[in-house]
C-alpha cells in the first residue's frame, strides 16, 4: 500500500468514526426496506461532465509537448491556476503568428504538429492558437475545453478556450489568439468570467462592468474591435479529444462537426427577447447558411458549469436479498477506472468496459452489486488515473 493511500485510509477511518455527512446523500428512495445510513463522505459530481470528452494529459503527444517546449519552466513561477493559465496563454501567443492557415494545417490538431508548422513559417487562425493553448493547459494539469463564439451577423466568428480555475471554482475564458486585442481574459471585480457570463454581459448590455486583462494592461470591455462583443452566440465543443480523435476536415469554415459535437446556449422564444436564434435571424453570413448550428441545445447553466473533480460520487440502491447496487460518477480529466472496497476487504478494480459477472457479481465500468449480510458495513470507492495515482476515498457506512 502506498504512503498516500495509507494517509487517505487513516483519514477515512477517522471520518467514519465521527459520523460525518458530507456531499450529496448516497442512498436514494427505495421501494423495499432500506438500510440506515450511519455516515458518509460523498463526492459531488455533475452527470453533465460525462457529456464532455477530453484528451488524457498522459497522451504521448501531449507529453511530447510538455517535454519539447519545457512547459514546466513556463509555469514555474506561477502560484495559482490563473497565473499558470496566463503564463501558458502568453507563451502560446508569443510562439505563433496570426494569418490564414493552409488547409493541411487541419490534418493533425496536436500542438506539437501545429507548432512544427509555425516553426517552418506557416500561420494560423484563432483555432490553432486555441488548440495549442488547450493542450498546454491539459498537460500541465489545468482542465480546458473549446468554445465557439458568434456575433449577430456571423454565428461562428471566433474559436477560443475556457480553463477551469480551482481557486475560483469556475470556468474562465482565456484567449491566446495572436492579435493584440485578443490576447485577453475578462474579470468582474477581479473574478475571471466564463463564456456564459460574458454572453449575458453582451445581452444585458453590462460589458462596461467587465475588465479586459491584457499583457500590456487593462481596459473596459466592449470597445470597438474588442472580442468581448463576440459572445452573442456561444457553443461548447463536447468532443475536445482532438488529439485522440482529430475531426474530419471538411473546408476552411467547417473544420469539425459543429452539428453533432457541440452544445449551444439557447434562450426561450419571446417577442421582447434581445436574442434571436441563427436559423430565425434576418442576418446573413457568407460562410454559413441560416440553419441550426447544433443538434444539442441547452438553457440550463448546470450543463456547462460542471466542475472537474477527483472525488467519486456514489449512488446506492437497495436490491434483493440484502444486496446493494452501486453507481459511480467522476469528473477527472485523467480518469482510468474505479475501484471499490467493502469493509476491510481488498480493493477491487472495476473493469474498463461494461461486463456481467465479476468478483462480487454484476460488475461494470461504473456500477456493481455487492451483497451485505446483516450488520454494519462500509462501502468505499475511489478513482484511479491513467498515471496510476489514486483519488480521495468516498465512503458510505450503513446498517441493515
Amino acid at each position: 500500500m502506498s504512503a498516500a493511500l495509507l494517509v487517505a485510509t487513516a483519514a477515512t477511518a477517522l471520518a467514519q468514526e465521527q459520523a460525518v455527512q458530507k456531499g450529496p446523500p448516497p442512498l436514494a428512495h427505495a421501494y423495499n426496506q432500506a438500510p440506515t445510513v450511519v455516515a458518509y463522505d460523498n463526492g459531488e459530481v455533475s452527470p453533465w461532465a460525462e457529456c464532455f470528452v477530453l484528451d488524457s494529459p498522459m497522451h504521448p503527444k501531449l507529453l511530447a509537448l510538455r517535454e519539447k517546449y519545457r512547459l514546466d519552466d513556463v509555469v514555474r513561477a506561477a502560484k495559482t491556476d490563473l497565473e499558470r493559465a496566463v503564463a501558458l496563454k502568453d507563451w502560446v501567443n508569443s510562439r505563433m503568428t496570426f494569418g490564414q492557415p493552409k488547409p493541411d494545417m487541419f490534418s493533425d490538431w496536436s500542438a506539437v504538429a501545429i507548432l512544427e508548422r509555425y516553426e517552418r513559417g506557416e500561420r494560423g487562425w484563432c483555432g490553432q492558437f486555441a488548440m495549442v493553448f488547450q493542450q498546454a493547459c491539459m498537460v500541465m494539469g489545468l482542465p480546458a475545453r473549446f468554445v465557439e463564439l458568434g456575433v449577430p451577423d456571423n454565428p461562428a466568428c471566433h474559436f477560443t478556450t475556457e480553463v477551469y480555475l480551482r481557486e475560483h471554482h469556475k470556468w474562465a475564458v482565456m484567449d491566446s489568439t495572436g492579435l493584440p486585442a485578443y490576447n485577453v481574459y475578462y474579470t468582474v471585480d477581479g473574478v475571471p468570467q466564463s463564456a456564459l457570463e460574458m454572453h449575458f454581459h453582451v445581452l444585458n448590455k453590462t460589458l462596461e462592468t467587465v475588465t479586459e486583462v491584457h499583457p500590456r494592461g487593462t481596459q473596459r470591455a466592449g470597445s470597438r474591435g474588442s472580442p468581448s462583443q463576440a459572445f452573442y452566440y456561444v457553443r461548447w465543443l463536447t468532443r475536445c479529444d482532438i488529439v485522440t480523435r482529430t475531426p474530419e476536415f471538411l473546408d476552411m469554415e467547417n473544420v469539425f462537426d459543429r452539428l453533432h459535437d457541440t452544445v449551444e446556449w439557447r434562450h426561450e422564444r419571446s417577442e421582447d427577447a434581445p436574442w434571436v436564434a441563427w436559423e430565425e435571424s434576418p442576418q446573413m453570413s457568407w460562410p454559413l447558411r441560416n440553419a441550426r448550428m447544433s443538434a444539442w441545445n441547452t438553457s440550463d447553466p448546470e450543463v456547462v458549469n460542471w466542475h472537474p473533480t477527483d472525488r467519486v460520487s456514489m449512488a446506492l440502491r437497495p436490491y434483493e436479498r440484502r444486496a446493494m447496487f452501486i453507481h459511480l460518477w467522476q469528473a477527472d480529466m485523467n480518469f482510468d477506472h474505479f475501484r471499490v472496497r467493502v469493509d476491510d476487504g481488498t480493493w477491487t478494480d472495476l473493469p474498463k468496459t461494461n461486463v456481467y459477472g465479476g468478483p462480487l457479481d454484476k460488475w461494470g465500468k461504473d456500477r456493481c452489486l455487492v451483497r451485505l449480510p446483516r450488520g454494519t458495513h462500509t462501502i468505499e470507492a475511489q478513482l484511479v488515473r491513467r498515471d496510476g495515482s489514486e483519488g480521495p476515498i468516498s465512503f458510505v457506512k450503513l446498517s441493515n
